[in-house]
């Protein structure tokens, strides 16, 4: 009996779900965009100290034991490809720029990303930003901030994250928040810790209104509550405003297909059950395109057990 599954995409929850498949004596083969498993992981600096039995370890360092581990088990994976063309009969047929794939079943685990200048690109000045050596949009890239005044644009963990390290040898840093502090409460507590210290400047809420660049320097101009716009100048601006799920592909390659439509949250986020059927027979979703309740490696390796599960389930 064919048993072919498709799994897109090769972070965590790919990687899983294909060992799992695997196991379950299903083939699994991943379809990866990029030139190298990890997703995310590949780009995170932060130690990850969640992941039980692997103490200390990076984002970038799980990235590469998740990585050879799959390559250990030979699991079949088309790096560098994109898809062009999935369409439904019997089976699904994936058609990429070299090959062509034949499944019974498909999981999308294609994660999320980072949001980037497309989140500030309607207000003024943005595009200079694009061309200013002084502006990091990539979470993996953390600047000298040795002596230098720095603001940071986020809320979340990866933005308390970020102020935390850089606030340790900045001369100053700015850490501007639209609403509220979220993540986790170590993080919370130790921004807040470097704010009594008189480290870390806290602008919350704090509606960014526009940019300029001169020389070096950004001028930020922002409205802090109800008062009157201010200016603030500094030598480097770090953005970390979240995450969008990667979802557009799948769902247009889906749509010409005749394959399906894929039910969406109003995030965007793709609607599974609890066993990570999607609304399409046969086609799965795992990790954090899901958008589960804490998206991480932990989870993301979760559920690619659960969709391999499933889908030997149904195929069985």
């Amino acid at each position: 009996m064919n048993k072919v599954v498709a799994v897109i995409g090769g972070g965590p929850a790919g990687m899983s779900c294909a060992l799992w498949l695997k196991n379950l004596k299903c083939s699994p083969i991943i379809i990866e965009k990029n030139k190298q498993f990890g997703g995310l992981q590949t780009i995170s600096p932060f130690h990850n100290i969640f992941y039980l039995g692997i103490t200390g370890q990076t984002g970038m360092e799980l990235a590469k034991q998740f990585s050879r581990h799959i390559e250990l088990e030979v699991i079949p994976t088309l790096f560098d490809s994109k898809i062009k063309q999935i369409t439904r009969g019997e089976n699904f047929h994936i058609l990429t720029e070299k090959n062509e794939i034949t499944a019974k079943s498909v999981v999308i685990a294609t994660g999320q990303r980072f949001k980037g200048h497309e989140t500030i690109e309607s207000l003024p000045g943005s595009h200079e930003l694009l061309l200013s050596p002084n502006v990091c949009f990539n979470p993996g890239g953390t600047p000298i901030a040795h002596g230098r005044t720095v603001a940071v644009v986020g809320g979340g963990d990866n933005g308390l994250g970020t102020a935390r390290i850089l606030a340790d040898t900045a001369k100053h840093l700015h850490l501007f928040v639209r609403s509220e502090l979220r993540g986790f409460g170590m993080n919370q507590k130790g921004v807040l810790e470097k704010v009594e210290s008189g480290r870390i400047t806290l602008h919350k809420p704090a509606a960014i209104r526009g940019f300029k660049v001169k020389g070096d320097n950004i001028h930020i101009f922002f409205q802090e509550g109800n008062n009157p716009e201010q200016e603030l100048v500094v030598n480097y601006i770090c953005f970390r405003m979240g995450f969008a799920p990667n979802v557009e592909d799948i769902v247009r390659l889906f749509d010409e297909g005749g394959v399906g439509s894929l039910e969406l949250t109003p995030e965007g986020y793709i609607v599974t059950d609890r066993f990570l059927h999607t609304s399409i027979p046969n086609v799965y979703a795992a990790g954090d395109v899901t958008n589960p309740r804490d998206p991480c490696v932990a989870t993301a390796v979760g559920h690619g057990a659960i969709a391999a599960r499933s889908v030997e389930e149904t195929l069985q």
